[in-house]
């Protein structure tokens, strides 16, 4: 294994920490007035959402890996039921329990948004549950598939789903404008993918960093950045470079501090990132930023301070009632 590969799992929780943290930012500027430089700064927090996807990526290929061709389907969806699909219906159903039950009464609007179907159709909701639901379901059989002769199945797949997006993003932009995040996402675990079968050396992630970096500032620079495919993409390809500068220095650091406070946050990422939509939903729903602004709070810090304060919170219950559940249902 080489350190980079070591690093990653060594400190994958904090490096999710690190993409929750950004994504907790980035959601700041719809609440906060922040200076334009820092609100600019900010806007790449949602980078933190592919590196959740990169993350994940390595992780489903090595969770399959190590248990050889004959693993257990059935101990694959068990973990990720555990794992996503129990916070999210906990969390889902109690915020869409205040919004469409409570408030709208409308037991088929709670249904449609708890099942993430508002995603798919209206762009409604955490798309990143959304997209994550259907990977998880066709991982196994992906993965059985694109074994059989790895490198050739996944690079085609890759470059048909760079084709396919393209392509997309020219031909049929109201669609592609809706789906942009789960075209790059699927495109970010492909390449993931390919790189967990590929990480004998740290000159693989060198050069995917430099690659990732290069294609971003030729974009920045040239007429490219006036084709939307070309920005979303090199925008999300960023998260390979951070997760592999943000390794390099956590074990530089070595601190316990910080992988202690990193750790809390990579623990409860999926709750983090969940809570967090939703409380600003509800911020706006009952009026509360404009309440705040009306005892002091102009620039918005107070109202985004307890948002993150009560996201925080509720993560830390729901990640712990999470557990419990699980367990109840498929046990250890």
């Amino acid at each position: 294994m080489n350190k980079l590969d070591e690093w990653i799992g060594k400190y994958r929780t904090q490096i999710m920490g690190i993409a929750a943290l950004g994504v907790v930012l980035g959601h700041s500027r719809d609440i906060v007035e922040w200076p334009a430089i820092i609100n600019s700064i900010f806007g790449y927090g949602g980078i933190g959402v592919y590196i959740f996807v990169f993350l994940s990526a390595i992780g489903l290929y090595h969770s399959l890996k190590s248990r050889g061709r004959n693993y257990n389907k059935a101990s694959f969806y068990k973990r990720r039921f555990a794992r996503v699909i129990v916070p999210y219906c906990l969390i889902a159903m109690t915020w869409y329990g205040i919004q469409d039950l409570f408030l709208n009464k409308d037991i088929l609007l709670f249904i449609y948004d708890v099942s993430t179907l508002s995603f798919w159709v209206e762009h409604k909701g955490a798309w990143y549950v959304a997209m994550l639901i259907p990977v998880y379901l066709l991982f196994p059989c992906f993965y059985d598939w694109a074994e059989k002769r790895k490198n050739i199945r996944i690079i085609l797949t890759l470059v048909i789903s760079v084709i396919f997006s393209f392509i997309c993003s020219i031909c049929i932009p109201d669609i592609y404008g809706h789906l942009a995040q789960v075209f790059s996402s699927v495109i970010v675990y492909l390449i993931g993918y390919l790189y967990a079968g590929f990480t004998k050396s740290n000159k693989n992630g060198l050069i995917l960093s430099g690659i990732c970096v290069i294609l971003f500032l030729i974009k920045s620079m040239t007429p490219l950045k006036n084709f939307l495919f070309v920005t979303n993409i090199t925008w999300a390809m960023l998260g390979f470079p951070i997760t592999f500068i943000s390794s390099w220095i956590l074990d530089i650091l070595h601190s316990n501090k910080v992988n202690t406070v990193l750790g809390f946050f990579g623990k409860h990422s999926l709750e983090m990132y969940l809570w967090n939509i939703f409380v600003i939903q509800a911020v706006f729903i009952f009026n509360i930023d404009d309440i705040l602004k009306r005892t002091g709070d102009v620039y918005g810090f107070l109202t985004y301070g307890l948002v993150v304060m009560f996201g925080c919170l509720l993560s830390a219950v729901y990640g712990k009632l999470s557990e419990i559940v699980a367990k109840k249902l498929i046990g250890n």
